[in-house]
C-alpha cells in the first residue's frame, strides 16, 4: 500500500538507491510514478505492504517500509530490486553501484568511485551515508568521512 513518504514511522526501514548524475525533473517523475505503482501493490506473502517513496536533493531515491504493519520477505525485497534495475535500463542511468561515495563539496553533490576518494575529499569532506537502515537516521546520514564507514579508504 502506497502511503506519502513523511507520513512513514520513523523507524521505517529504508532503501536508498544513488544517481551517479543529478536527475532531471523528468527523469524523478518518471521513477516516482513507476515506483510509486509498483508500491501501491507490494506485497510480502499475500499481505500488503505499507511504504513510501521519496527523491531527495536530486540522486537519492528513498523507499521507505513501515514494518510496525508487515516486515518484507526476501522475495518482496527482490520484486523492488528488480524494479530498480529495469529502471536503471529504462532512463540509462546507475542506481545500484555501491562502489561510488557521494561527497559534498563545493555545494554539489559529486559521485567519487572509491578508489578516486582519496584523490578528491578529505577526512573532513561531507559524504552521504547511504548505509543507513531507518527512516530517523536521514536527520544525520550527510557526515564527515572520518565519521563514516569510509574512513579507512581516506585516512
Amino acid at each position: 500500500m502506497l502511503v506519502d513518504f513523511n507520513t512513514t514511522d520513523d523507524q521505517s526501514r529504508i532503501w536508498i538507491y544513488a544517481a551517479d548524475q543529478k536527475l532531471t525533473n523528468e527523469q524523478e517523475n518518471y521513477i516516482l510514478k513507476s515506483i510509486s505503482d509498483h508500491l501501491q501493490n507490494w506485497e510480502s506473502h499475500k499481505v500488503p505492504l505499507t511504504a513510501g517513496v521519496t527523491i531527495l536533493e536530486h540522486h537519492f531515491i528513498i523507499i521507505a517500509l513501515d514494518e510496525t504493519k508487515n516486515g518484507a520477505s526476501g522475495c518482496s525485497i527482490d520484486t523492488l530490486q528488480n524494479k530498480i534495475q529495469n529502471l536503471e535500463k529504462e532512463l540509462s542511468i546507475s542506481l545500484l553501484n555501491r562502489l561510488n561515495i557521494f561527497c559534498r563539496i563545493n555545494d554539489t553533490i559529486k559521485c567519487i568511485p572509491t578508489t578516486k576518494l582519496a584523490d578528491n575529499a578529505n577526512k573532513e569532506t561531507l559524504f552521504y551515508d547511504l548505509t543507513i537502515q531507518k527512516k530517523n537516521e536521514l536527520s544525520n546520514w550527510l557526515k564527515p568521512i572520518e565519521e563514516g564507514w569510509c574512513a579507512t579508504i581516506i585516512l
